[in-house]
């Protein structure tokens, strides 16, 4: 045989790899190993830990120190295909120009993987199945161990009689196991593809936040410090490269962070692309939680676009306020934090009198064609429902009706307890209080729910394509008011730049003709105006 293709993911080799390959050649004098190193565009991932170029040096330097003849081939992430291994040789071919020709005459293929080994064997390759079949350890288990182990991972007995001495330098040498185990902690990434969420759509997402991105960055441009400028959650890098075109920052440094995989990737592409520029750009995949890429007191700007609300959302308040402690830590005094994100409206927690529109689509049906009133139904089914911390509202009997009937409720799915979820002081009032009011609006149902449960819903109504991604995150935690208290308490000064936003686009598409809304007064209803939608924090870290 002329190759023995070894195709894999190759976070690390083992000692028996190592010793089955040199044994494989000494049975094919003359033989190459192919080391065919898949999904090697992703890194940063629970599948895909480490990157592909970090895995390509870690392959080369046991080549070289076991001096096994290699040739090594980065192979792109595919989705799972039944060609995958047709694909695999034939992008080797097209790399080398038709040097490196595999075929079933001159290849043999080592591999433990069941459903990759029936892939090669259905184009004809014959097989070697390297671990499978024995007790031997496969990488994976290694890997593993490497995780449980945590800090004192290098010192593990288990690990170090199976892992490479070469894999285990170069793990030593790149801080490797550590990346590995706080991709494995890190509680945002909730999938093993390295995404925040399994059910948001990435491409509805970032053709959201770019159409937005200009007009939020004209609103606080002028905030922004010139130095060293952090975006935290920077998605696809629109908010820096709208900031590294104005002159004022030309001599800056702008740093992306970006927890999920599918944004990072596309911010590496378009810095490939050249559309930043000559400017000073560095992008990094992390959860900054659970790094610490910044020393402390050494920078200028700090930007949060639509970020905060994930991590009240996903983590918790504790988690906020530790970001937010973390934001206070990394600025230089006189820095400054800009947080641009979605906000409660005030007053949300007071009831409010809701009419959803009818005649927007259908009672039931497909999420996208049902009507503003039956969505409601559905999002109040569906919000925080994992979390148990959803909305409760209740139907306002028109006047005429029996005193008697029950008007209160909670949508629960199919058997679920009718015992409601969310927190007492969030609950409707009696419903025989209810069912004894009377109100103005004639002929079509009023909801009774707070401001805030009101707004969450309003907000995100449209999203029908991240529907169940969009159920998870709360918007109305805090009113702009709530935010300044917030921020004065974590240690910076808010400064005048600081200010609520209603998007009037926003109100007039979104909001308004999804519902009526009313307040409750002596003299009947009266008609609630429109509060806000977002909030722009602009906040100082004082000088002394």
């Amino acid at each position: 045989m002329r190759y023995i293709l070894f195709p894999g993911r190759h976070h690390l080799v083992t000692r028996f790899q190592a010793a089955h390959l040199r044994a494989l050649i000494d049975a094919h004098p003359g033989a190459e190993v192919v080391w065919a190193i898949t999904s090697a565009d992703h890194g940063g991932t629970q599948r895909n830990p480490i990157p592909g170029s970090r895995r390509l040096g870690l392959v080369e330097a046991v080549a070289a120190a076991d001096r096994l003849p290699s040739l090594t081939f980065l192979i792109a992430n595919r989705r799972p295909k039944p060609d995958f291994a047709h694909y695999v040789v034939e992008e080797i071919r097209t790399q080398t120009g038709g040097r490196v020709t595999m075929t079933q005459d001159n290849t043999v293929v080592a591999c433990s993987t069941p459903a990759v080994i029936a892939d090669y064997e259905r184009l004809g390759f014959p097989i070697d199945p390297v671990e499978l079949g024995t007790d031997e350890a496969r990488p994976w288990d290694v890997v593993e161990a490497v995780i449980a182990s945590g800090p004192s991972w290098a010192d593990d007995e288990w690990v170090t009689t199976h892992l490479h001495p070469e894999a285990r330098a170069h793990y030593l040498r790149y801080g490797l196991a550590d990346a590995v185990q706080q991709i494995y902690a890190d509680p945002l990434v909730d999938t093993d593809d390295g995404d925040i969420t399994a059910t948001r759509d990435y491409a509805t997402y970032r053709a959201a936040f770019e159409d937005n991105a200009w007009r939020k960055v004209s609103e606080f441009a002028d905030a922004v410090r010139p130095g060293r400028i952090l975006d935290v959650g920077c998605a696809t890098g629109q908010t820096i490269k709208l900031l590294s075109e104005r002159p004022q920052l030309f001599e800056s440094d702008f740093y992306g962070v970006e927890v999920a995989r599918p944004l990072y990737e596309i911010c590496q592409q378009r810095k490939t692309n050249g559309e930043f520029g000559d400017a000073n750009v560095f992008f990094h995949q992390r959860n900054i939680m659970l790094t610490r890429l910044f020393e402390p007191n050494s920078l200028d700007t700090v930007i949060t676009m639509a970020l905060t609300h994930e991590i009240e959302s996903y983590l918790g308040r504790d988690a906020l306020l530790e970001f937010c402690a973390r934001v206070h830590d990394m600025l230089r005094p006189g820095g400054v934090w800009i947080n641009y994100d979605v906000v409660g409206p005030d007053g949300r927690d007071e009831p409010v009198l809701a009419r959803f529109t009818t005649s927007d689509g259908a009672a039931t049906g497909e999420l996208r064609d049902l009507s503003s009133r039956a969505r409601f139904d559905r999002f109040a089914q569906d919000f925080r429902r994992d979390e148990g911390d959803g909305i409760s509202f209740a139907p306002v009997l028109e006047p005429g009706a029996s005193t008697t009937s029950t008007a209160s409720r909670t949508l629960l799915e199919p058997g679920a307890s009718t015992k409601s979820t969310a927190p007492a002081s969030r609950r409707a009032e009696p419903t025989r209080e209810r069912s004894r009011r009377r109100v103005d609006v004639i002929g079509d149902e009023l909801i009774r729910l707070t401001r805030g449960d009101l707004y969450e819903f309003l907000a995100k109504k449209d999203y029908v394509d991240s529907w169940h991604s969009e159920a998870h995150e709360r918007f109305c935690f805090f009113t702009p008011d709530e935010w300044v208290a917030l921020l004065e308490d974590s240690g910076f000064v808010a400064t005048n730049k600081t200010r609520p936003i209603r998007n009037p686009w926003l109100i007039d598409n979104r909001f308004s003709p999804a519902a009526r809304v009313f307040t409750e007064s002596g003299d009947g209803l009266v008609e609630d105006p429109w509060s806000w939608t977002n909030v722009l924090l602009v906040a100082e870290k004082p000088l002394d």
